[in-house]
């Protein structure tokens, strides 16, 4: 009986504790989804898109715009405003899925919080907001203007 208890009690403590590591991982992978998604009304503007070492064909994601974003110093006017309209485009297409999304930077000296992904009611729309963790004291730049961009358009949407 004792055994049987036992056993019970120690398969009860691993049932537990994995549930509580899945309600860890499960945020930080919708997050991850999230920043890698590409809407279906999304398409990459190729028409009119610079010859550049830096900018990629396949920039069909905000973790992909983003990345080259960073890279803002080494592209030239021309590039950079044709990657300023691909950032617009992205947050008009989640909207249009009716999963509109504000980004947020969160780090620096207090490092990053726990809670990757909120959603907010905002004029009647459910918006996701991600937090986009910089690490470090200082934040770059360029993604303070990726995000603001972004979240320009996306605003100017959600108060329509």
């Amino acid at each position: 009986m004792k055994r049987t208890v036992y056993i019970s009690f120690l398969l009860l403590c691993i049932i537990c504790s994995a549930q509580e590591h899945y309600s860890v991982i499960e945020p930080k992978y919708q997050y991850i989804q999230l920043l890698n998604y590409s809407p279906q009304n999304f398409q990459v503007d190729l028409e009119n898109k610079p010859q550049s070492n830096f900018i990629e064909n396949n920039l069909n994601s905000i973790w992909k715009l983003l990345t080259v974003y960073r890279l803002k110093e080494q592209l030239n006017d021309n590039e950079i405003k044709w990657l300023e309209k691909q950032v617009n485009q992205i947050a008009v297409a989640f909207f249009l899925e009716n999963r509109p999304i504000l980004l947020q930077s969160d780090g620096g000296y207090s490092g990053c919080s726990e809670k990757l992904i909120e959603t907010k009611l905002i004029n009647g729309n459910k918006v996701t907001i991600l937090k986009y963790c910089y690490g470090g004291c200082v934040g770059d730049q360029n993604v303070v203007t990726f995000i603001q961009i972004f979240n320009n358009r996306t605003e100017k949407l959600l108060a329509k």
